[in-house]
């Protein structure tokens, strides 16, 4: 009876705990001047080449045209593109600079108005996409590594290329992880709670609180990689916003905090 109780008052205690902390990164797709930030660094490039895994939620208001998700430019980037998902990977030459790049299409259909999971990975010279538990089309893409010899920022929700901004997205996004391996083969389980910090993540933004000056803090920091991506950054008028319809269960604290601990024994779930 006493365990039941106990059971009963942590599921009702981190309920409340992390009801207020479910948060999304909104996109405006008519400003120009608005979207997520983090500085330049090898974590994004060639700490993680290869294979590597760019994955993210994102839940888009319309399916019109190039919808950046995420980008690394003359690296790697994931979109929506005309209702589709599909990516690309800039590969290098033997100093680090871009030898060619193309865009994959995964063939699998972004649902518009709700939650999508989406992947890609890198395991040259195959480029494979993940969409909402389903493998797309599989690319041969030659080369060994990633470009690394820039100074581009990584960003959630355009591209900028030439001087010029590109690809605006309009929509939430939310829960996005990069990480060196490949996190996915074949069609997969969808990840049913916020990510975990590894020894292989370079970056997790959950993209739930800001701190200081419009940052949003990159929680790999706690997983014990040896050089974690720099804490992101809210531009112009890009905000949290509260949502309620998430389709994956938040932690009440950092992983590996005792509540976490209490409710992943309640919930009996695995960890992604």
């Amino acid at each position: 009876m006493k365990r039941l109780l106990f059971v009963a008052l942590a599921i009702t205690f981190l309920t409340g705990a992390y009801a207020a902390a479910q948060m999304a990164v909104f996109i405006d797709g008519a400003d120009f001047e608005s979207y997520v930030s983090a500085p330049a660094g090898p974590c994004f490039d060639k700490d993680i080449c290869c294979p590597f895994t760019i994955e993210a939620w994102f839940k888009p208001f319309d399916s019109q045209g190039e919808r950046m998700i995420l980008n690394k430019e003359d690296t790697w980037e994931t979109a929506n593109k005309d209702g589709l998902f599909q990516s690309a990977v800039a590969r290098a030459n033997d100093v680090g600079r871009n030898d060619g790049w193309t865009w994959h299409n995964s063939e699998l259909s972004v649902g518009v108005n709700v939650w999508n999971h989406g992947a890609m990975s890198w395991d040259p010279p195959k480029v494979q996409m993940y969409l909402n538990g389903k493998e797309g089309a599989i690319h041969e893409w030659g080369g060994k590594e990633l470009t690394w010899d820039h100074q581009d920022t990584f960003k959630m929700g355009r591209r900028e290329r030439g001087g010029a901004t590109h690809s605006v997205y309009f929509g939430l996004i939310d829960e996005v992880r990069i990480s060196k391996g490949q996190r996915y083969k074949g069609d997969y389980e969808v990840p049913e709670t916020e990510f975990v910090p590894d020894a292989d993540t370079t970056a997790i933004y959950h993209l739930n609180e800001v701190e200081g000056a419009a940052s949003i803090v990159n929680a790999a920091k706690e997983g014990g990689h040896a050089n974690p991506c720099p804490d992101a950054t809210l531009e112009g008028a890009a905000e949290l916003q509260e949502v309620d319809d998430q389709p994956f269960e938040p932690f009440a604290v950092e992983p590996g905090g005792k509540m976490t601990t209490t409710w992943g024994h309640v919930k009996d779930r695995p960890v992604y």
